[in-house]
């Protein structure tokens, strides 16, 4: 969310470095230096009284508007249909609590008072629809571990199935027998009822893994080989599952952090100078960037995943 200075910005407009280049290129074709000297006394002024002018703030917050929603349509285009119809309708409040923000700033004639509060919002919406797509690929990653786990009360010894992808195609939408909610309740807590049940399967294979290395006598070195890279897969795995469990939970509680702060924004702009919105929305923004940390760190979990699976 790093901002380029408005006298760089100024610099790199386009009219501007084509009649450098243009003054540059006479005076080299005449011989003279005059067509540059003047067309640096211009830039001077130029300089001097465009960046700081408020047609020019204007002109540089439309450019930022275009780019973040042409941004925003790609992911939303990526993005959408893959999530619940919930957090779809979620995530479209939030794009229209935003726009309400900017348009009372816009009708207050503030607009670059709260440039920093609307783009922080911007950054918050885009990272709401990333979180949305990360917990799609999380919940279905559980839900065909379930199933996977399940199974094996048909008889068939699931533990020596191959693994299920850790990264389902960013495509495939929330499958429908997941529920769309993350409930507060444990009764009604699907993820941590899930996660619960993967664990204690896997947890029942490893005892019946321990009591077989432990009662045989005479076991050859190879089987004892096997059953020890079993046991040791299989640990790992819960690791990961817990994990991922862990990650759904925050998920979860952050996309609802994100909207009780941009209800709050909206409620409080009109009483509140932006500083004061400012530090409150700067700490979102950090919990935001703590979960992508978080992210990005179960990534060798997931690479780990894929492979055992290969």
């Amino acid at each position: 969310m790093k901002n380029e200075s408005r006298y760089a910005s100024a610099f790199k407009e386009h009219p501007n470095t084509l009649g450098l280049a243009a003054l540059a290129a006479a005076s080299c074709a005449f011989l003279t230096p005059i067509p540059l000297l003047c067309g640096l006394v211009v830039e001077g002024a130029y300089m001097l009284f465009v960046p700081d002018s408020k047609w020019y703030g204007k002109r540089l917050q439309a450019k930022y508007d275009a780019a973040i929603a042409e941004r925003r349509r790609k992911l939303k285009e990526q993005i959408l249909p893959t999530l619940s119809p919930a957090m779809r309708d979620r995530y479209l409040r939030l794009e229209s609590t935003r726009d309400q923000i900017y348009s009372d700033a816009d009708q207050n004639d503030s607009r670059a008072w709260f440039g920093d509060v609307i783009k922080k919002l911007d950054f918050l919406l885009e990272k709401f629809l990333l979180f949305g797509s990360k917990e799609v690929q999380f919940r279905n990653y559980l839900g065909s571990v379930l199933d996977e786990v399940r199974a094996e009360d048909k008889g068939i010894n699931t533990l020596n199935l191959p693994l299920p992808s850790a990264k389902p195609s960013p495509a495939k939408p929330l499958a429908q027998d997941i529920p769309d909610e993350i409930f507060m309740t444990p009764e009604s807590n699907w993820v941590k009822n899930t996660v619960d049940e993967i664990k204690q399967r896997y947890q029942d294979e490893l005892d019946r893994i321990q009591k077989f290395l432990d009662t045989s006598k005479e076991i050859e070195l190879h089987t004892q080989a096997v059953l020890n890279k079993r046991h040791d897969v299989i640990e790992r795995r819960i690791e990961y599952i817990d994990r991922i469990g862990s990650i759904l939970s925050n998920l979860n509680h952050q996309s609802r952090l994100m909207e009780d702060t941009f209800g709050m924004i909206n409620d409080e702009i009109r009483a509140r100078s932006p500083e004061q919105v400012l530090a409150d929305i700067e700490d979102v923004v950090f919990q935001t960037n703590a979960m992508t940390s978080a992210l990005e760190e179960v990534a060798p979990f997931e690479q780990m995943v894929a492979r055992l699976s290969a």
